[in-house]
């Protein structure tokens, strides 16, 4: 009994940190899958349409270029809203703030979406060129929120056309770890730029580092 007991109290410590691990597991490979399945939508769209900068620049226009070339499971365009495609509640930042206004229910009323046989969902949202898709790697699932389950990515106005960024396009498509903090002194939404990190080392660790750590690594 004894033995049992002690067993019992170990895996009440452990199941918690292997539950986060897995999940954290799951969201990392979603996001690699997302991100080539994007960038394989825009090699094909570029075959018959050139480069984004060579589009209208409007979301519209990118749904009608990048959607053919999506395994879409419900498509959400314009004037139909987003409740079947995107989540329709509130996002939060990276340090668990309520991203402000709703935004992305907002932005569902005018932009258009889709939810991919695989389970996530894209919001195609040009934004002053700064995002241009906005990914829900586990659909309604929570926690919703930025630089976990919930992403920004952009094309690259800068150094490389060809491919899509994972992450917001600024200073020419440089990446920045100040938009991966926990702590950023800047007006950006916290968690925005996660995804150069997840490209790179292919986990999720910055969650669990502190921000001089995410600084060190970063480059």
């Amino acid at each position: 009994m004894i033995t049992l007991g002690i067993i019992g109290v170990v895996a009440a410590m452990t199941m918690p940190s292997l539950i986060q691990h897995f999940q954290e597991k799951e969201l990392t490979t979603a996001y690699l899958r997302i991100y080539s399945t994007l960038n394989q939508a825009y090699t094909f769209a570029q075959q018959e349409y050139g480069t984004f900068d060579m589009w209208e620049q409007t979301d519209a226009d990118t749904y009608s270029k990048i959607r053919p070339f999506l395994n879409v499971a419900n498509d959400c365009p314009v004037g139909v809203g987003i409740k079947d495609c995107f989540y329709n509640g509130k996002y939060y930042s990276l340090d668990k703030q309520e991203l402000a206004s709703n935004f992305v229910a907002a932005a569902g009323k005018s932009q258009p979406a889709v939810r991919l046989v695989s389970g996530e969902s894209i919001l195609f949202y040009r934004n002053g060129h700064s995002v241009d898709f906005m990914v829900d790697l586990n659909g309604d699932k929570r926690p919703n929120r930025l630089g976990v389950d919930f992403h920004f990515l952009s094309f690259n106005t800068g150094k490389n056309k060809l491919k899509i960024l994972p992450g917001p396009t600024w200073a020419n498509g440089e990446t920045h770890s100040d938009y991966c903090l926990k702590n950023t002194p800047n007006s950006w939404f916290q968690g925005s730029s996660c995804g150069y990190w997840i490209l790179k080392y292919h986990n999720m660790d910055y969650l669990h580092i502190n921000d001089e750590a995410i600084k060190e690594r970063w480059d």
